[in-house]
């Protein structure tokens, strides 16, 4: 008997069955298995239900002091096209409003998936940004040595939150650092002055948000990473947004575009 969908918390008991379904939504960037059970241990990991079977998942966090974020979402190929995406959006909408601090919330989608686009303008969601994700190799980096790039002090968090608020926020970077998995990274000029700040996952590897104020110190930056990057990567994923003259360096030189998206937008009443 059908009984309609619904809608739990996530278990590790889950995995085979959430990632076959992560394997057809996301095939170019799955959550690993231990990844899977670090988010088990935290609020906002869902599983939607049908007539027994897993088809559907969930992933909302809090972001900076006021933000939400919707990491994840999606429902298994054979049961798209029956509403069980609109119930999942509803579900995380559920979800931010329950957390009154949450003021508005941000999403990423392809750029060309207009049925997903449509779906999230449905609920509210408007495009309030561009997002680039490229593949950079190590070997073709220059670093010209006019730029230092170094893990961030305590004592600079709120100058960095401050200054990249929109993507960055201090209590987002303060969030990043509870976790191992994470490093955060500032550049700046010869004379102290800030010009970027990333948080860098080495074990992805990659880096977002990634904020560069001068295209002329990617080099240097990324560089400045290597020395935290893992041996067995020789290439590191970077994604940043609203950057239009980064994404033509990144193109000029070669590098393989992975995705670009867009950011979508709610403020909730």
């Amino acid at each position: 008997m059908n009984t309609g969908p619904t809608i739990r918390t996530m278990t590790l008991d889950d995995w085979d069955a959430f990632q076959q379904i992560d394997k057809e939504i996301f095939p170019d960037d799955l959550l690993l298995r231990d990844w899977f059970e670090k988010r088990l241990t935290r609020d906002g990991f869902f599983a939607m239900d049908l007539d027994g079977e897993l088809v559907g998942m969930l992933i909302v966090t809090p972001f900076g002091d006021d933000g939400g974020h919707l990491g994840r979402i999606g429902v298994s190929r054979v049961h798209q096209g029956k509403g069980l995406g609109s119930k999942l959006i509803e579900k995380a909408i559920e979800w931010f409003n329950e957390h009154e601090q949450i003021r508005f919330v941000h999403l990423y989608t392809q750029h060309d998936n207009h049925v997903a686009q449509g779906l999230y303008r449905k609920y509210g969601f408007e495009v309030t940004g561009t997002t680039w994700h490229y593949y950079v190799p190590h070997d073709t980096l220059s670093p010209r040595s006019l730029y230092s790039c170094n893990e961030i002090e305590q004592y600079e968090i709120d100058t960095v939150g401050e200054r990249y608020n929109d993507s960055f926020p201090a209590a987002q970077i303060r969030r990043f650092l509870e976790s191992d998995d994470y490093k955060i990274f500032t550049l700046k000029d010869e004379t102290g002055g800030l010009v970027g700040a990333c948080r860098f996952t080495p074990s992805f590897p990659g880096c977002f948000p990634f904020e560069l104020d001068r295209v002329e110190g990617f080099d240097d930056f990324m560089s400045g990473l290597l020395p935290h990057s893992l041996p067995e990567f020789d290439y590191t994923r970077v994604t940043f947004s609203d950057n239009p003259e980064l994404a033509k360096e990144c193109q000029s030189r070669g590098y393989a575009l992975h995705h670009r998206l867009f950011k979508m937008t709610l403020k909730l009443v």
